[in-house]
């Protein structure tokens, strides 16, 4: 079960720059989009996401030069794929696991103001011990009241998360 954590320094909000990934909603988007659509070109990305191509080409080459993503062919015009992220960041006794399930949720901040707003009170490691609510939730082990009382939040606000994190579980 997640708790919190007592102190400030928690481990996702400290993170090193190789985690500027998830302070920054459309680089996040960029890697989720080629993790659900692997074998993707950069117009696909300028397409769907509808960000400019500059800012695409600036984003995938630095998500490229952290390992997050590659190059998969030889051809023109390029396609990437992800690297499967699977990393702990470790801060005394708190422990967070950082996943394509985290990234996802935190690009989903660009479109889901309920997400936008539990980051900006509750920070990245706050978001991250939601998801693992959310998946006790979701299989229907925890509830909503259980995530509030243990997490000292109102239920109102345990409940808004958990669902707007349901489809970054289910999908």
């Amino acid at each position: 079960m997640a708790t919190r954590e007592a102190n400030g320094d928690t481990p996702l909000d400290t993170g090193g720059e190789v985690f500027e990934l998830l302070e920054n909603p459309r680089k996040a988007w960029i890697y989720t989009y080629i993790h659900h659509h692997p074998a993707t070109t950069i117009q696909d990305i300028v397409e769907t996401l509808d960000l400019p191509q500059r800012t695409v080409y600036e984003y995938v080459d630095d998500l490229e030069v952290a390992g997050f993503i590659e190059q998969s062919n030889d051809g023109r015009p390029a396609e990437y794929t992800t690297h499967k992220i699977d990393l702990q960041l470790v801060a005394g006794d708190a422990k967070r696991q950082i996943t394509p399930e985290l990234v996802e949720a935190i690009a989903r901040r660009l479109r889901d103001d309920d997400l936008d707003t539990y980051i900006d009170r509750h920070g990245l490691d706050g978001l991250a011990v939601a998801l693992e609510y959310a998946h006790e939730y979701v299989d229907g082990s925890v509830t909503h009241q259980i995530m509030a009382r243990e997490q000292e939040i109102a239920p109102l606000e345990a409940g808004i998360i958990l669902d707007a994190l349901r489809p970054v579980i289910e999908d």
